[in-house]
């Protein structure tokens, strides 16, 4: 180390270390060199600053036994801070019990083809459940999953049965059956099951109420009971047109002489969702009326 004995001021102050400005105060000033070169050290009456990097060159001893540690704060301070002995025993994490499995930087959920079965499972036990609405996990018990699976009530498939309204007189040009609204009488169109979800009833062919979309992909039974009276002293050629999306997949056509006449015509196909049913008819003269409340049912198989 040098010494300062024996030179002169002029020679030697460059190497002496002084505060930038004046006198010590509360706020951290720099400890510069004699001739005005600024060190990364800085001072205040009550707190030392590093403006650089923290350096040892020699590495401190190594401890077993502390549990404390020296942190930054928010404020870049210095703070000490307890902490529990594992956190300096433990190490990295890089086994975990099932369900969780450790890979690499990952921790998911592993398979549980290895954990042992429940068995019967009982009302308090729990699953896992994401909440997309709320965007959270939470948990549900097996006693409420149950009841929503199976609530122990008749499900009836989901079915349309929808009564035509008003009475049509039917002519040589084929027209769309038109249907009651939705209700709960014995007039109406009625919805059974969860109908109003699978299907959508509306007029895309004009009238009240004249087509069904189906929401979902599915087979569907689909069934018209008419009833219809035909006048005149010959006969009368009935025909019904079962239309998808505009095209007929099925026919029916009954020869009637004069009075009243039932039928019932059923037909199964292979819907899509999007698809439109609808029902036409047609006489091949001006003598038939197609009566009020005939059904067409529609029902998911």
């Amino acid at each position: 180390m040098a010494t300062l004995s024996g030179q002169k001021v002029k020679n030697a102050f460059a190497s002496l270390l002084k505060l930038a400005t004046n006198t010590a105060t509360t706020s951290l000033k720099n400890v510069e060199s004699g001739d005005g070169v600024a060190t990364a050290l800085q001072l205040a009456t009550g707190k030392v600053g590093i403006n650089g990097t923290l350096e040892f060159p020699t590495a401190p001893a190594t401890g077993s036994t502390e549990v404390k540690a020296l942190l930054l704060n928010a404020s870049n301070q210095v703070v000490e801070r307890s902490l529990n002995a594992a956190a300096f025993s433990g190490g990295a994490l890089t086994t975990a019990s099932l369900p969780l499995a450790v890979s690499g930087s990952d921790v998911r959920m592993a398979n549980p083809s290895s954990i042992s079965d429940i068995g019967t499972p009982a009302s308090g036990d729990r699953f896992l459940i994401y909440d997309a609405s709320l965007t959270t996990w939470k948990r549900i018990d097996y006693s409420s999953l149950a009841a929503l699976i199976n609530p122990n009530v008749y499900q009836s498939a989901p079915e349309v049965v929808a009564r035509v309204s008003p009475a049509i007189s039917l002519t040589t040009s084929p027209v769309y059956l038109d249907f009651a609204n939705v209700g709960a009488t014995g007039n109406d169109t009625v919805l059974i099951g969860d109908a109003a979800t699978v299907y959508t009833l509306g007029n895309v062919y004009g009238g009240n109420l004249t087509s069904f979309r189906f929401n979902e992909d599915g087979v569907y039974e689909i069934t018209l009971s008419a009833f219809t009276a035909t006048t005149g002293g010959g006969t009368t050629d009935v025909t019904f047109h079962f239309d998808v999306n505009g095209s007929v997949i099925g026919t029916s056509l009954t020869t009637y002489s004069a009075g009243n006449h039932f039928l019932t015509q059923s037909t199964i196909i292979n819907g899509a969702g999007g698809d439109v049913v609808s029902v036409r008819a047609l006489a091949s003269a001006a003598t038939a009326d197609l009566k009020e409340f005939s059904v067409f049912h529609i029902r998911k198989l």
